[in-house]
């Protein structure tokens, strides 16, 4: 079996598309295979016949919190196995069938799930083996406080909106029954019509709007915290923004950030108290994915980020569209490293040799031979 593809029925899109298996599967022709995974406990059974069997591509179908949830599940089966995880290259990439699919977009995948299969297929056919490009992600140790006590896991990622503004924003995106890149440009426009209501005089006029009143006060709220950047304790305490990522991020085609991730093997950490007139001046930076800059913002190249609450308080980041609850304590490191097939990551007909996208997608490294079998190098 050369592709291996996991959908998940469950996700926003998927929902109302019951025949999706079907329609992969006749892309596919007899050049892979479909797996319905409807939990996280089926989804291991299946990564592990794929590595069995040596499949080439695994795909991910269901968008951000799908391809997190296996890039976490392989890491779990190759930990289980004794495997070094700081040195393993996974062949997996994922597809356009999410909501927002920060991640895909991220890596360059401009086009629909269909026709990625579609010119994958038809590659293998032609026996022409693409070549790929790596993106790094993030190793994320985690401390949860349960009910039992403290339990400590690991999962993996590319983003991380830990707390304060991007946090907040993911928790008023997916509050929407079904959100689009309509969502994000309400939110955005929101936060901005509120925030001269909400910290001014004005939220107290008789007759004012709830939403003008709180929506920014909202999005601004502090996230209570203790930071570590490379062993540097830093001496705030009280952050509105908390966030870091392992490569460059692109949010629909309104918002670039993290764009010094592009630098091989080191995080972008951006994290600060900047005021709303502060935020609301970098909107402009943001959409042409320049620095952020300004009073109370602190961008750093980094490979560990440390975060620890505080205050009585936990943390509530939402990694890869995956919103994890009640952490106590939050550890970013570099993780491993996953290849892309460069002939799906260009807008328009699949080629081969096809350059390595440019800009957002600047800091993926483009390697020659292709994806390699899943045993470890």
């Amino acid at each position: 079996m050369k592709i291996g593809v996991v959908t998940n029925p469950h996700s926003r899109k998927n929902r109302k598309r019951r025949r999706r298996a079907h329609e992969l599967r006749s892309l596919l022709g007899g050049a892979g295979e479909v797996f319905e995974t409807r939990s996280i406990d089926e989804l291991k059974p299946v990564l592990r016949s794929f590595r069995r069997e040596g499949t080439k591509y695994w795909i991910s179908d269901g968008g951000d919190g799908a391809l997190h949830w296996m890039l976490r599940s392989i890491m779990e089966i190759l930990s289980e196995e004794g495997a070094d995880r700081d040195i393993v290259t996974l062949p997996m990439f994922p597809m356009r069938s999410g909501t927002i699919d920060v991640i895909a977009n991220s890596l360059g995948i401009q086009r629909t799930a269909e026709a990625v299969l579609g010119s994958l297929r038809r590659s293998l056919a032609d026996h022409d083996e693409p070549a790929s490009v790596i993106a790094d992600s993030m190793a994320i140790d985690c401390v949860q406080v349960t009910a039992a006590g403290e339990v400590a896991f690991r999962t993996y990622g590319f983003v991380a909106a830990v707390g304060g503004l991007g946090q907040q924003f993911y928790t008023k995106y997916y509050s929407y029954e079904q959100p689009t890149v309509r969502t994000v440009v309400e939110i955005l426009t929101k936060t901005a019509a509120s925030i001269p209501v909400a910290y001014t005089p004005l939220r107290y006029l008789p007759g004012m709007s709830p939403m003008l009143r709180q929506y920014a006060r909202d999005m601004f709220e502090p996230t209570m915290a203790r930071l570590s950047v490379d062993g540097d304790a830093l001496p705030q305490s009280a952050y509105t923004s908390i966030q870091i990522a392992s490569l460059p991020i692109k949010i629909s085609h309104l918002l670039r950030l993290f764009e010094q991730a592009s630098q091989p093997r080191m995080l972008h950490a951006v994290f600060g108290s900047p005021s709303p007139a502060t935020a609301l001046r970098n909107l402009p930076r943001m959409a042409l994915g320049r620095t952020l800059e300004g009073r109370s913002i602190y961008n750093r190249c980094c490979r560990e980020l440390v975060v620890e609450a505080t205050n009585g308080e936990l943390l509530s980041p939402v990694i890869d569209g995956e919103c994890y609850r009640d952490l106590r304590r939050i550890t970013f490191r570099l993780g491993p490293r996953v290849r892309v097939p460069r002939a799906v990551i260009v807008n328009g007909a699949a080629v081969n040799g096809a350059r390595p996208p440019t800009g957002l997608a600047a800091g993926l490294r483009p390697v020659r031979g292709g994806l390699v079998p899943m045993p470890i190098r």
